[in-house]
């Protein structure tokens, strides 16, 4: 699970989002409470969206050899 927190600093409003561990994934600064809760809130759907993996699926994965890949298609973004 990840949190959006919205805090006071100075003159501006901080926006952090945070995994389960506790780890600081993304953050700013914003103006106004508003457009910080926002831009928190867009970054977790961000996040969400991409599909973040833990660290041990994404090593497990690099260490695969190609005739174990999921595809026989090219990984190669070049045509």
């Amino acid at each position: 699970m990840m949190e959006v927190t919205v805090t006071k600093r100075r003159r501006s409003w901080e926006w952090r989002v945070h995994d389960y561990n506790g780890v600081l994934l993304m953050h700013g600064r914003e103006r106004s409470r508003p457009a910080a809760r926002y831009q928190g809130y867009r970054s977790l759907f961000l996040l969400l969206a991409i599909g973040r993996r833990p660290k041990a699926l994404r090593a497990a994965e690099s260490l695969r050899t190609p005739d174990q890949s999921d595809s026989g298609a090219s990984r190669s973004w070049s045509s």
